[in-house]
């Protein structure tokens, strides 16, 4: 038993310290509204250090969505976010096809912003079936 006791004290020492790190990076969120098929989703997207983890979020059952909110390295003091790229996909029968990507570099975050403060409100339509896909996305700071 005395030889656990360091291990549970270092374990314990280094929580508030992972848990300051995962505050630190709740600061900065993309806000997102996308309708379609006169459906309203939000979604809120939050920084990542690795863009190739970040998964791609279905919005009704034609279109996927992915935001990549990279976090700026942690030597950077100008801008918490080093740049946003987000992708939209259709969905086809055989894979998703890539319909936009939008990229925004060390956009500044906004404590209150309008909805489309970043995108602007953008209207994209598919291929196939001519189906309409409305959004529009910000970059907020939250208090954590």
């Amino acid at each position: 038993m005395k030889h656990y006791l360091p291990r549970i004290f270092a374990i314990c020492n280094l929580t508030p310290l992972w848990l300051g790190m995962v505050s630190a990076q709740a600061g900065t969120e993309l806000q997102c509204t996308f309708e379609v098929n006169s459906e309203t989703h939000h979604i809120v997207f939050r920084p990542a250090t690795d863009p190739y983890t970040v998964a791609a979020v279905p919005v009704g059952n034609r279109f996927r969505v992915k935001a990549i909110v990279l976090a700026a390295p942690s030597g950077q003091a100008d801008t918490p976010i080093e740049s946003v790229n987000m992708y939209v996909y259709y969905n086809t029968r055989r894979q998703p096809m890539v319909m936009q990507h939008l990229q925004f570099l060390q956009p500044v975050p906004l404590r209150n912003p309008l909805p489309d403060a970043l995108t602007g409100r953008v209207s994209l339509y598919s291929p196939l079936l001519g189906k309409e896909l409305q959004y529009r996305c910000a970059l907020a700071e939250v208090s954590p």
